[in-house]
């Protein structure tokens, strides 16, 4: 079957963030600390139920052997309907590539090796939901100085933003995602 006819046998739900979430190490600081937080979610829905070996069988059988999620995350305070930046992330790739496997250890034939997007060695899942997991479950650390963000009580909240492109599985698309605002007070 061609490509362009394959996505449409395919009928995945809405894929959406989930757990956006911004998180400090506590809630007062001194002018001299150190602010060290994080900012993760989750992508879930229809990219994530597409990732699994059964698909990624079809894909490399197709010569689709590779998927890659882009990934921006920023924090900033907040003060009205603005925003300043004090942290970001323009661009994360992470990447899934389906090969042929000959470890007697997985269930499947073709399976996932990801490749994280710090360069390192890339990272065999041992199951399905641990390759889930791996692709879609973000969290990045920053760490700021209390002082480039002056004295008084500061509201932090964060953005996140996910693509991708389009595959024999799935069409591309985008989601993204505010966190819920976190309260801090710099002394």
């Amino acid at each position: 079957m061609p490509l362009k006819n394959r996505r449409m046998e395919y009928s995945w739900p809405e894929t959406k963030v989930d757990g956006a979430r911004l998180m400090t190490d506590k809630r007062k600081y001194s002018l001299g600390d150190t602010i060290n937080g994080s900012v993760g979610f989750r992508v879930v829905g229809g990219i994530r139920e597409a990732f699994h070996p059964d698909v990624w069988t079809v894909a490399w059988e197709d010569f689709d052997k590779l998927f890659r999620l882009r990934m921006r995350l920023s924090a900033g305070t907040r003060s009205g309907l603005r925003t300043r930046k004090f942290w970001e992330i323009k661009k994360e790739v992470r990447k899934a590539s389906f090969y042929w496997s000959r470890d007697p250890d997985l269930p499947y034939r073709i399976w996932a090796m990801i490749v994280p997007e710090d360069g390192g060695p890339p990272k065999i899942p041992t199951d399905v939901e641990d390759a889930k997991s791996m692709m879609f479950d973000v969290t990045k650390a920053f760490s700021i100085p209390a002082e480039s963000l002056g004295r008084g009580k500061k509201t932090l909240a964060g953005s996140v933003d996910a693509r991708w492109g389009r595959r024999s599985f799935i069409e591309k698309g985008s989601v993204s995602s505010k966190t819920k605002p976190v309260a801090i007070e710099i002394e």
